[in-house]
């Protein structure tokens, strides 16, 4: 099964945004009071010297990979990751909320994005390997389901196994009489990650590992517009409907595949970073007149300290 609850943000957004501040006198005043006043340097001595070299580190990486990709990452499919992101959640303006809940903005989520497909072309560049990838994943189904949940440890409210399998089998029953796919989802899915958009899971192919192989089977078994006889998984009782099914183009499936080949990459040998971000590093001469931070640097290309 898939993980339904996904994180918001790419990992890329896990680089911090904090502003940095190397005024030695104190620089703006955030805050002001008749017992003090708060001030740039007051929050720099505050953070403590390994988070601001972290930070300081990562804002770096953040410039070099976008001055360094700039010109390859694909405007267009950064607009459509961030619709798909929007759909996924409600809408732009639940989006938004959500986004300004971890203290991010629109804009913010773009950058992550722009980021993160910048990483992935300072990781993994082998165009032949993605081109094999894209043969066995080419075909695409667009897939929607409704999950009727089984109580658990992990999941407290939901039903019995017995009283689970019976609204299943009633919404099925519902869908066969005409039923609206999307409206029952709505009102019968506790797939919260999804239930509001119709059930909607968006596209995948065969390959794709993120669902349990009962829920592969059924689902892949399906053609355009078909839907399932009640499926049961550890998640509970599934109904499954292929939306639509298509053969991508290449270019439509790079960068999805380019990034999972990146992460299957980075897997398998963990110095690939630290080995790329060195070579980008010396490329653009990046140094600091911080100890500190020279330190953090020198460590984290040395593969002892995480770029994330």
């Amino acid at each position: 099964m898939k993980k339904f609850k996904k994180a918001i943000l790419p990992i890329a957004l896990s680089i911090s945004v904090i502003g940095l501040a190397g005024c030695s006198t104190g620089g703006t005043k955030y805050i002001s009071s008749k017992a003090g006043d708060v001030t740039e340097k007051d929050i720099v001595e505050s953070i403590g010297a390994s988070q601001l070299s972290k930070t300081a580190t990562s804002m770096m990486i953040q410039k070099v990979l976008l001055d360094k990709y700039k010109n390859k990452i694909d405007q267009k499919t950064i607009d459509e990751q961030l619709q798909k992101a929007q759909e996924q959640y409600g809408g732009k303006d639940k989006f938004e909320q959500l986004l300004k809940q971890q203290g991010f903005t629109l804009d913010k989520y773009k950058d992550g994005l722009k980021v993160k497909a910048a990483q992935t072309y300072n990781w993994y560049t082998n165009d032949d390997k993605l081109k094999e990838s894209y043969e066995k994943n080419k075909h695409q189904y667009h897939l929607a389901h409704i999950l009727v949940s089984v109580k658990s440890e992990s999941n407290p409210n939901g039903l019995s196994d017995e009283e689970a399998k019976k609204k299943a089998e009633e919404v099925l029953k519902k869908l066969k009489d005409g039923g609206d796919f999307a409206t029952l989802a709505k009102e019968n899915s506790n797939d919260t990650a999804n239930a509001s958009n119709g059930g909607d899971l968006g596209w995948s192919s065969k390959e794709d590992n993120s669902f349990v192989k009962e829920f592969k089977d059924a689902a892949y078994a399906l053609s355009k517009d078909k839907i399932s006889d009640v499926v049961k998984t550890s998640f509970g009782y599934h109904i499954i409907k292929v939306l639509d099914e298509k053969d991508s183009s290449f270019d439509e499936l790079k960068p999805a595949l380019a990034e999972k080949a990146a992460e299957e990459a980075v897997k398998k040998d963990s110095t690939i970073v630290s080995k790329a971000l060195k070579k980008l590093f010396e490329e653009y001469n990046v140094k600091s007149s911080n100890s500190d931070v020279e330190a953090y640097i020198k460590s984290m290309l040395e593969g002892n300290t995480s770029a994330q």
